[in-house]
């Protein structure tokens, strides 16, 4: 009986079937990922992987940024098939894909305004992969649109190949063109050509949604959407600043060798992020519809963080007691002196990718009053890191204390704000507690 109860409760909503088959996608593309990551550490060498990580970083944070619409479209389009108006999501796309042009403009033409004191800041000499990485915002603020919808509609299938195709066209376009001696300006220009093929084949599942908008629906109210992306953004903000800031304080602050040392870290520390990454975009939209169908949605966070402990933990465990073998076999011997670095740093994402599963359910459920506890913590990790950064290991101490306190505090808000997720869900069900 108890067993058969069990059970029933971890195959609930199909999310560990889903949560599967994001894994599985998951796990092609980071192979690509890291593929692309260790041939670019190996053929670039420890310098000049200082200068792509860091450029990489700045890449990912604005891309994690400008995600934002990704989460926010999720909520809103299962939100809509959960309230039997799936006639709004058409022109809920084709409204979100002219305002992220637009910001793609923008923000491309910020970047390229400060470009100097970028170049500056990482001590590169040239502004040219800067602008070469600008140009990747034309593209990459139109691709979360779509993945919004693909995620909002539950396609797995076509949300993991999508993201299959950005890695793994960002892998054979980075090699050949390194290759053939574009150096870091080919290794940044793959990841346009990555978001081009990835935006393209992005609109295959959801072609039909880009009709012309439903009478029924003559105009869609972003005011609405614009209140929630706010916190959204925050969130996104405090989950992208966190996973990233570190490796360009490390080309700040560190030399040359010793801040290409830091990037191979941080790159392999963020395989624990890609785990809870495929979990979340199958917890999300279900949170989000059951949210809107008043109904329980705490089982899920619970299993979420169970399957995500299990995965990261049994990684963190391989970082700790092989961290030599784990650093020389992708990068070489010239990144050994990473092996000490890698152990903690893999403790620190483990905690932190536990904290990103909760920041997303609290997303799916609008209680965005839990972006200012981020907010606070990111705020004082990078004050920390200010302060604290005389040798790569210090750093990595800063990122593990706050991490950790972090995602106590986290799993306390959210259990002591249990009244909160009852009045949401309803007093009397049996999946609230």
């Amino acid at each position: 009986m108890v067993h058969k109860k069990i059970k029933s409760v971890l195959t609930s909503e199909d999310l560990l079937k889903h949560a599967s088959i994001m894994f599985i996608f998951s796990v092609l593309a980071s192979i690509c990922n890291y593929a692309f990551q260790v041939y670019m550490g190996r053929a670039l060498g420890p310098k000049d992987y200082g200068i792509f990580g860091s450029l990489f970083a700045i890449s990912y944070m604005l891309y994690l940024i400008t995600a934002t619409i990704q989460t926010t479209g999720a909520r809103y389009v299962s939100k809509f098939v959960g309230e039997k108006h799936e006639y709004e999501i058409n022109n809920f796309f084709r409204s979100a894909l002219k305002r992220m042009a637009l910001l793609g403009i923008i923000l491309f033409l910020g970047l390229l305004f400060v470009s100097n004191w970028v170049s500056s800041f990482l001590k590169i000499g040239s502004i040219d992969p800067i602008i070469i990485l600008g140009s990747t915002l034309l593209f990459s603020t139109l691709l979360p649109v779509n993945l919004g919808v693909i995620q909002g509609l539950e396609k797995f299938k076509s949300l993991g190949l999508t993201n299959l195709v950005l890695f793994s066209s960002k892998l054979m376009i980075g090699v050949l063109l390194v290759y053939i001696g574009f150096g870091v300006n080919g290794a940044i220009a793959a990841l346009v050509f990555g978001t081009i093929f990835a935006l393209i084949f992005s609109f295959i599942p959801i072609r039909s949604y880009l009709k012309k908008p439903d009478i029924r629906n003559h105009s869609f109210n972003f005011l609405n959407l614009y209140k929630y992306s706010i916190p959204t953004l925050i969130a996104m903000f405090c989950y992208s600043v966190p996973a990233n800031v570190d490796v360009i304080m490390a080309k700040h602050f560190f030399s040359d060798y010793d801040a290409g040392i830091y990037v191979a870290v941080s790159v392999l520390g963020k395989i624990m992020i890609f785990l809870p990454g495929a979990i979340v975009d199958a917890m999300f939209p279900k949170v989000s519809k059951r949210y809107s169908e008043k109904k329980g949605t705490v089982h899920l966070l619970n299993l979420s963080l169970l399957y995500t402990g299990l995965g990261t933990g049994i990684l963190a465990a391989l970082f700790w007691f092989f961290p030599s073998q784990i650093i020389e076999i992708p990068f070489g011997a010239e990144y050994i002196g990473a092996a000490p670095l890698i152990q903690l740093y893999g403790l620190t994402t483990l905690f932190f990718s536990l904290t990103v599963v909760i920041m997303r359910f609290n997303l799916a459920i609008h209680n965005t009053k839990y972006v200012y506890l981020l907010l606070s913590f990111t705020i004082l990790e990078v004050g920390l890191l200010s302060v604290f950064n005389k040798d790569p290991m210090e750093m990595i101490r800063v990122l593990l204390v706050v991490n950790v306190v972090l995602f106590i505090a986290s799993y306390l808000y959210v259990k002591l704000n249990i009244n909160f997720l009852k009045n949401a869900n309803g007093v009397n069900n049996k999946y609230v507690n």
